[in-house]
């Protein structure tokens, strides 16, 4: 297991035990290696301090039921998240990254593990472009973050080909869905629109913020139904995930475009919230 920092940090923590990165191994025979079943959650922390946490719990509980993953408390979750950020010198850090990944032994009973490492720096704006292949928004995975990445990881490959930063996916009806990592957002006529849950889309927790804080805002966000035929028409374009937070694109399909109006205030907004509000 690995953490998107430059440098491996040496702890982990797996069925609530701090152990070394190094000396840590999954028993086999594991129906999440073998099979794709398991679940897993990335979020952020601010200084030492998790971010909308119990949000990114609730998601994991609703794949964990789903997948028949033993799942522990949120209590746990967040003592371990704590104690190996501080393990690994990451409490004093503007912001970490935080995975929580759930495995499923053939023998029965939980397995879990907890990662932390420094978010990497990142490109203030992201080139995306649209691949061939769909999102099956009626499967039954539909909206769910399992371990079964592998079509993420080939629409990855085709963005990095093509010189892009993202990928977009399409659904079966020809509808935007999502990026591989992210939820998109398009600026057109005044309104930012995102594709519906129904879409197949991730119920991203940093979208469902970006829709709060922009209505609070008085910004016009709308969740809508969008043609893949419509993306041309996009006058701007954002990401959003919980670590990117809200990244604009630069680009779809080669098509440069300018950032978004009201953008700067949406992300000052968004730097300004509570971490872990009552």
């Amino acid at each position: 297991m690995h953490s998107n920092s430059a440098a491996a940090p040496p702890f982990l923590i797996h069925n609530g035990v701090l152990r070394a990165v190094a000396d840590e191994v999954i028993a086999l025979p594991d129906n999440a290696l073998a099979r794709g079943q398991g679940a897993f959650e990335t979020f952020a922390a601010r200084h030492g301090q998790l971010f909308r946490a119990h949000a990114h719990f609730e998601r994991l509980h609703r794949t964990a039921a789903l997948l028949e993953l033993a799942c522990p408390p949120d209590a746990e979750f967040v003592a371990a998240t704590e104690r190996l950020l501080a393990a690994n010198e990451l409490t004093g850090v503007a912001r970490s990254r935080i995975r929580i990944t759930l495995t499923s032994p053939a023998a029965g009973g939980p397995s879990w593990f907890v990662e932390a490492g420094a978010v990497p720096r990142r490109r203030e704006q992201a080139r995306v472009v649209t691949i061939p292949f769909v999102r099956n928004e009626r499967g039954a995975l539909a909206g769910l973050k399992t371990t079964n990445y592998g079509e993420n990881v080939v629409a990855m490959r085709l963005a990095r080909e093509a010189g892009a930063d993202e990928a977009l996916f399409g659904n079966t009806r020809d509808e935007l869905c999502e990026g591989t990592w992210s939820n998109v957002f398009l600026y057109r006529d005044g309104t930012f629109l995102t594709p519906p849950l129904s879409s197949g889309c991730l119920p991203g927790v940093t979208r469902a913020l970006v829709l709060d804080l922009g209505r609070a805002l008085g910004l016009a966000m709308r969740e809508t139904t969008i043609p893949l035929a419509d993306l041309p028409s996009a006058e701007a374009a954002f990401l959003t995930s919980s670590l990117r937070e809200i990244q604009t694109i630069s680009a779809i399909d080669g098509r440069p475009l300018p950032e978004a109006p009201s953008l700067p205030r949406l992300r000052e907004a968004f730097a300004a919230l509570d971490p872990d509000p009552a």
